[in-house]
């Protein structure tokens, strides 16, 4: 049996001492260097000087926006939410009340799941954009079957399930 070998369980772990040490020691040294002002992240270190610190920036000089959307292009239908509708009103119906403000791509009304009738809400999807924004002036807040009606663009429910 050999006592000469490389490796093994003290040397693995004598390597993972040293690499804690090493880590603290390089924590500590940008704690301190952050508490100077100078961004150890950004420093090269044989090039910065010791004392250099970040360059000071007033409140009043940042600017935070958000870029400005382009205009909506029209890449298909759009789906129009429509509520408050009274429980007698059919999809013929809002098939009706819509149909003048453009082409119709699909009509639905939600139903209760345990008893089959209309929950008083649903959806109208028109082949364009324009022809949505046209039923949402044209017909949110106009009483049906005595029910003031709320249209307006269906909003997409993401990470329900």
């Amino acid at each position: 049996m050999s006592r000469y070998f490389s490796g093994g369980k003290r040397t693995r772990e004598a390597n993972r001492d040293l690499k804690k040490r090493q880590k603290e020691a390089r924590l500590r040294r940008n704690r301190e260097l952050r508490a100077r002002g100078i961004d150890p992240d950004v420093m090269d270190a044989p090039t910065a000087p010791e004392g250099a610190a970040l360059p000071e920036v007033k409140l009043e000089d940042v600017v935070i926006s958000v870029e400005p959307r382009s205009q909506r292009v029209d890449f298909g239908p759009t789906k129009l939410f429509v509520g408050g509708f009274g429980p007698m009103t059919t999809v013929a119906d809002l098939r009706t009340f819509f149909s003048r403000f453009g082409e119709l791509v699909e009509v639905v009304i939600v139903p209760n799941r345990t008893t089959g009738a209309a929950r008083c809400f649903g959806y109208v999807s028109f082949q364009s954009a324009a022809a949505a924004d046209e039923a949402i002036k044209g017909m949110n807040g106009v009483e049906v079957d005595g029910h003031p009606l709320e249209v307006n663009r269906a909003e997409s429910r993401s990470g329900r399930f």
